[in-house]
């Protein structure tokens, strides 16, 4: 993680995350959507959201398995833009600094690849994906032997806690 409030570079390995208790975890989660100083709460509404739109298509599959997959997380470490400022026009009028033309479709890209939301401030960047498949398994995989019935419930249940974490980080981050 990069901290681009104290210009530091963090690292842990995974075995220092096996190590972790569940309050070892919550801290972790936090310094990881730090800027150095403060958590950065823009971050945790667009990861909830792609978290839960990953479990609802989770919970869609049938008899897949994710054996030892992982999910990776990722978002730009660069500080948020500053609002976008208006200034006058040859008109009068206040005209914004950006142009125009992207001021047509609220969800286009904005600085930084983030996406516009319709007050015309840029959101993070930010995505989460299922990574390492080696070990994955389904109905058709002629492979496997077995053919398990239903959604992973493990895989499930392990984003349905992360979610939870990150749920309760970003209400107590608002207070």
């Amino acid at each position: 993680v990069y901290h681009s409030a104290t210009g530091q570079l963090i690292f842990m390995n995974k075995y220092h995350g096996r190590k972790l208790s569940l309050a070892g975890f919550k801290e972790a989660l936090c310094q990881f959507f730090s800027d150095g100083r403060v958590l950065r709460r823009e971050l945790l509404t667009p990861v909830l959201q792609r978290l839960k739109e990953m479990r609802a298509v989770l919970e869609a599959c049938e008899s897949y398995r994710f054996f030892s997959s992982s999910l990776l997380v990722i978002y730009d470490g660069a500080p948020p833009p500053a609002p976008s400022r208006s200034r006058p026009s040859r008109g009068g009028e206040e005209e914004d600094e950006e142009d125009d033309d992207e001021d047509e479709d609220d969800d286009e890209e904005g600085a930084y690849g983030g996406r516009r939301d319709h007050s015309g401030s840029a959101s993070p960047t930010v995505d989460v994906r299922m990574i390492d498949f080696a070990h994955t398994t389904c109905r058709d995989y002629g492979e496997d032997g077995i053919v398990h019935e239903g959604g992973d419930s493990g895989y499930i249940f392990g984003l349905q806690n992360l979610i939870s974490i990150l749920s309760q980080l970003e209400e107590h981050s608002n207070d």
